[in-house]
């Protein structure tokens, strides 16, 4: 779940980069100024809107199994017995 939670967060922010917008209204926000055309932003408007439920819901699921996203590499750590990461040099 949570490596599905991070594709679609890449997925997100590569579609808000493209056209420097956080949320599906923004967008419609420059579509209803002029700023950009339905055409221009094609399936983005449709893909924007279904990523952000997906991610609600996965975010909603792992909430329920009291998964927080900053705590698995840690735990995956510890699973692997992999050495703890400095952040010094």
């Amino acid at each position: 779940m949570i490596e599905k939670l991070r594709l679609i967060e890449s997925e997100l922010f590569r579609i808000a980069s493209k056209y420097g917008v956080k949320t599906v209204n923004d967008l419609d926000k420059l579509i209803s100024r002029g700023k950009l055309s339905e055409k221009a932003v094609g399936e983005d408007l449709f893909l924007l809107d279904h990523l952000l439920s997906k991610k609600d819901t996965l975010e909603k699921k792992l909430s329920e199994l009291n998964v927080r996203k900053g705590n698995v590499w840690k735990s995956l750590q510890n699973l692997l017995e992999l050495p703890k990461l400095s952040s010094r040099t």
